[in-house]
């Protein structure tokens, strides 16, 4: 067959190049399929990227995140790996629903703060001021005579000055509380006045304490010295005077508290034990440390007092006697 017997087909009318009818169709919506969600091909992870920037407020950066896996126990994996489901909860997850290991005590203070619409500076301020309002409160000297009212007090102060029958007392002070300003002054210097009597009877009662306490320290001091001065040495150890002294500084020298050094010491359990230990043993102690030094010094005494002789050998050298031995 030659190529003149084929029908040229392009010349049927049927093909002629006419513009050809396109149907325009329009896109379709797929819907991801659950075995993949977001992918790293898919999501270029960069500073500024939408997803790296939500996962950053999630606490997630370069795309790690810290799982629980089937044996309860945390592995590091990585988000686009997560199947759908896993990346779509970590995502939906707020900080409510997260406790990041807070205790009850930090919750409620979070939760304190917000509800009061409170910064932490604002709370620690007002937290102070609390503490300083408190801690004057404590300090506030109280009073006896604050136990009683206004009219307790004026029927106090005048069965004090007067002897009054219980009714002229009251006759007085119904004929007081007919002008309520005058008698508020009244009872008002009435109770300056009672503060500051009791002010003087507790600083006469410190005062008093005071001396008492200085007398019996002056008491302990002077009996220490008498001792010191007494005593020469112990357990045959020969006690210097500085000795004496610093040891009189130790037990007596008091700081701002009131406080000796060896009242301060004795409050050490470790050095309480070793004064105990001291006053149990110590004289044993000393007694066998001083015959031993006295067996020592008698040996050796017997060594330096052996007698010396001298011989002549055949030699004519002189030898000493107790290499012979």
């Amino acid at each position: 067959m030659t190529m003149d017997n084929v029908d040229n087909i392009f010349d049927d009318e049927d093909f002629g190049l006419e513009t050809p009818i396109v149907d325009i169709v329009e896109p379709t919506h797929v819907e991801p399929s659950n075995d993949d969600f977001f992918t790293a091909e898919d999501t270029v992870i960069t500073e500024d990227g939408v997803l790296d920037t939500l996962l950053k407020t999630k606490g997630i950066t370069n795309s790690k995140v810290t799982i629980l896996d089937e044996n309860n126990e945390e592995q590091e994996v990585d988000f686009y790996g997560l199947s759908k489901e896993e990346q779509l909860e970590i995502l939906n997850s707020s900080e409510e629903s997260e406790n990041y290991d807070l205790d009850d005590s930090e919750i409620d203070l979070i939760n304190h703060l917000r509800s009061n619409n409170l910064s932490v500076t604002d709370f620690l301020a007002q937290y102070r001021e609390e503490l300083l309002a408190e801690f004057q409160q404590e300090v506030e000297p109280s009073y006896d005579i604050d136990n009683y009212d206004d009219q307790e007090l004026f029927l106090l102060d005048l069965k004090n000055k007067y002897d009054l029958t219980d009714e002229e007392l009251q006759a007085e002070l119904e004929k007081e509380l007919q002008n309520e300003d005058m008698f508020t002054k009244k009872v008002t210097k009435l109770r300056s006045e009672y503060k500051q009597l009791e002010d003087q009877y507790k600083a006469n009662q410190q005062a008093e304490f005071e001396n008492q306490r200085e007398e019996q320290y002056n008491k302990y001091a002077n009996t220490m010295v008498d001792v010191a001065s007494n005593i020469s040495d112990f357990h045959g150890v020969f006690l210097e005077d500085n000795e004496k002294n610093e040891t009189l500084s130790y037990l007596l020298d008091l700081d701002n508290s009131g406080s000796s050094q060896f009242s301060k010491d004795l409050n050490d359990p470790a050095k309480l034990y070793e004064a105990a230990w001291y006053l149990r043993y110590g004289k044993e102690a000393f007694q066998a440390l001083e015959n031993a030094y006295e067996t020592e010094i008698t040996r050796l005494k017997k060594l330096v007092d052996k007698p010396k002789a001298v011989v002549q050998n055949s030699k004519n050298k002189i030898t000493d006697i107790n290499q012979l031995y």
